[in-house]
């Protein structure tokens, strides 16, 4: 199997990933704790998109307020749709970014960093260069947590019946 095959088998992983961190910011209050212990708090903002795998042209983007709390946005996902992109607001202690993840390719576009402490200007860049390396190693934590579960059938198995009874109860209106 050639690199190009292997992207393209393992290319969901990534709209598992979105779905997998909504769910667990809605269940755990928004705080994830990284292999190296550390908390972040990762929270879906005001953007998600979601989309049908069997037509291209079903999407369904939801913005404004919290569509991660609305009916409709469970609904789509019962439906077999899945996160195409999430806007996510990430914080690790006095720092927060905000951006829209991709799933399928898993970049990261519009993102906004934390306020800068520097005032040279020389030493600006390299610590706008090292705020999108935290965040870039951030999501690589979540990443790496998310693949410790799906990689494991015992446990995937176990977390896909969770994230499916998650979404029964937010579609049905239970969980409000």
């Amino acid at each position: 199997m050639d690199t190009f095959e292997k992207i393209e088998r393992t290319r969901h992983y990534g709209e598992m990933l979105l779905l997998w961190l909504w769910y667990r910011s809605d269940i755990n209050d928004t705080v994830f704790y990284l292999s190296d212990g550390s908390a972040v708090i990762l929270a879906v903002d005001n953007q998600i998109t979601l989309e049908s795998k069997m037509t291209e042209m079903e999407r369904t983007v939801l913005s404004g307020g919290a569509p991660s709390d609305s009916r409709e946005a469970y609904e789509a996902l019962r439906q077999g749709k899945v996160v195409s992109q999430m806007k996510i607001r990430l914080q690790r202690d006095e720092k927060e970014w905000v951006f829209v993840l991709n799933g399928a390719t898993l970049d990261i576009s519009s993102l906004k960093i934390p306020a800068l402490m520097t005032k040279v200007d020389d030493e600006k860049l390299f610590e706008r260069m090292g705020l999108i390396e935290e965040v870039d190693g951030l999501i690589r934590g979540l990443y790496e947590q998310f693949l410790e579960i799906r990689l494991d059938a015992k446990k995937w198995k176990a977390e896909e019946q969770n994230l499916i009874a998650w979404i029964d109860r937010k579609a049905s209106g239970e969980d409000e």
